[in-house]
């Protein structure tokens, strides 16, 4: 596989455009820096790709943080550094081009994941937006802290005003804390209640539309850059319009007959299966754009140094088989730590790591004790690259609601997957339920989204990646069956989760026929 980071530099033979030169006459209009397109060097980081800009202007300082030595000092961060939490919206775990995908120009988080600490095998713990950020916020599993559907859709699973959760375990600490975007893990209390400082972001940001004004949270770190801050960056990038339909990014449009459908989603690659990944590649370049912006802003301010930055997505692409879902692109995520010189390993991590660790390792970062209630624990030595081999032997994963009621209980470990179903509701097609081109893949045989769910899913992740295969019923699987059965039975009886023991129930109703 060709790697994208290094290929197509300055220097190479070719047309220009191929080596990502800049064209200012394309910019995007609300990015009014002005470039020198001889200056890029060979990594391409904080560089936008095709016609689009770099996110600030070239410098000495730049050239050093682009050469891997951002630090001015050259020492480690301070002992709270400034903290910034980018979750983008559906974004599917490998489909960055650091991660893998050669269709998607991603150049400023491909920079992160080569210098910073990339984690190739990390998951969320659901397959669902509300779920998945409040784990995020209280680093406890959604059947702990109570959120375990979407909050617009059950307010009663909203987490209670007065939660301790990260940002006010940092605010306590002396951080300035601020969001922006997305905010979906209570619907009638505002971030200031959970230990924000600042709510950047009104209700249309925060719910409805995908835009994101990105210099409010860049006039937020220059307000605060002689203090110790924690900013949560939550972009709707790659989510779907209300309607279900994608925006083309004019400013990075992607033309759908120069791509072909990812082959881990395991869809087939229609011509409008294809237009909906080309939206959802336009999208993406638009998320790398604005983590650009926020790269710029730190070289700017000389607070690269003293300024951690994980990003990573809360859930899978939002297409029939992922978000939802219990399956690796349901669940995995392109999770990315980069910052001070502790932080810029260049390092790959390849073991397990869950999205429930994030929480403590952040607090263990600042500084900040972990509270006893917090089910996560800290891994800033994999996040600082010192280790580059995780201990967990499985990371465990839950659904109970997302629009419907589909509760299900998974666990993974390096090559071997398990879910148990506590109902044959069927998975559902979700945004996509109106769409002809959804319900014609829905009648395929690999396709089962309509059809109602079986108890107990097995499957050999070495053998069989796109989880097809359903093992559970082999008898040459038995033994591999029971003890992921007795591990997910441990985790659910030390997490107190009420599912434990709960029956299969039948709550598939077949459609009526026309």
């Amino acid at each position: 596989m060709r790697d994208l980071r290094t290929s197509g530099s300055v220097g190479a033979q070719g047309n220009p455009a191929d080596n990502n030169f800049i064209n200012s006459d394309t910019m995007p209009k609300n990015d009014k820096v002005q470039t020198n397109p001889d200056a890029i060097t060979r990594r391409r980081f904080l560089q936008t790709t095709g016609s689009a800009a770099v996110a600030l202007p070239l410098s000495v300082g730049l050239l050093s943080l682009l050469t891997g030595c951002g630090d001015s000092s050259g020492e480690e961060a301070p002992n709270q550094p400034n903290i910034i939490l980018i979750t983008a919206d559906d974004l599917g775990w490998k489909d960055l081009g650091c991660f893998g995908d050669e269709q998607v120009k991603t150049p400023n988080l491909d920079g992160m994941c080569e210098d910073g600490v990339q984690f190739t095998n990390a998951f969320v713990t659901a397959p669902s937006c509300s779920p998945s950020r409040a784990c995020l916020a209280t680093g406890q599993y959604p059947h702990t802290n109570g959120v375990d559907g979407l909050v617009h859709r059950y307010p009663e699973k909203s987490l209670p005003p007065g939660t301790p959760t990260l940002a006010s375990l940092l605010a306590e600490a002396g951080y300035r804390t601020a969001l922006q975007g997305k905010w979906h893990i209570a619907v009638e209390a505002d971030p200031t209640e959970f230990g924000y400082d600042e709510n950047l972001s009104d209700v249309i940001e925060q719910f409805i539309t995908n835009d994101l004004d990105i210099e409010i949270s860049l006039d937020f770190i220059e307000r605060n850059r002689a203090n110790p801050f924690y900013l949560e960056i939550n972009s709707k990038h790659n989510h779907r319009q209300a309607d279900g339909s994608f925006l083309m990014d004019p400013d990075f449009p992607v033309d759908p007959d120069s791509i072909h459908v990812p082959e881990y989603w395991h869809l087939p690659d229609w011509p409008e299966i294809r237009e909906e990944t080309a939206m959802y590649y336009s999208q993406t370049r638009r998320l790398d754009w604005i983590v650009g912006r926020v790269l710029g802003k730190l070289e700017e301010l000389d607070l690269v140094g003293s300024t951690l930055i994980v990003f990573l997505g809360d859930n899978g692409a939002p297409f029939p088989g992922m978000k939802m879902t219990q399956y690796d692109r349901g669940i995995g995520t392109p999770l990315i730590a980069w910052g001070p010189s502790r932080f810029r390993s260049g390092k790959q991590v390849k073991g397990l790591v869950s999205t429930i660790d994030l929480m403590p390792t952040l607090l263990d970062a600042a500084g900040v004790a972990i509270p006893d209630w917090v089910e996560g624990e800290s891994i800033l030595p994999l996040l600082a690259g010192e280790e580059t081999e995780s201990t967990r032997e499985a990371i465990f994963s839950e659904m109970t609601y997302h629009v419907e009621y589909l509760p299900s209980r998974a666990v993974r470990t390096a090559g071997w997957k398990y879910i148990k179903n506590y109902s044959d509701n069927p998975v559902g097609l979700d945004q996509n339920a109106d769409m002809e081109w959804a319900q014609q893949l829905a009648e395929l045989p690999d396709q089962p989204w309509l059809a109602p769910r079986v108890e107990e899913e097995l499957y050999n992740l070495a053998e069989d990646p796109d989880e097809q295969n359903n093992l559970a019923g082999d008898p040459g699987s038995a033994e591999m069956l029971d003890h992921l059965r007795g591990l997910l039975r441990d985790h659910m009886i030390a997490t107190n989760d009420p599912f434990l023991d709960a029956p299969f129930t039948h709550d598939y109703t077949p459609p009526e026929e026309p």
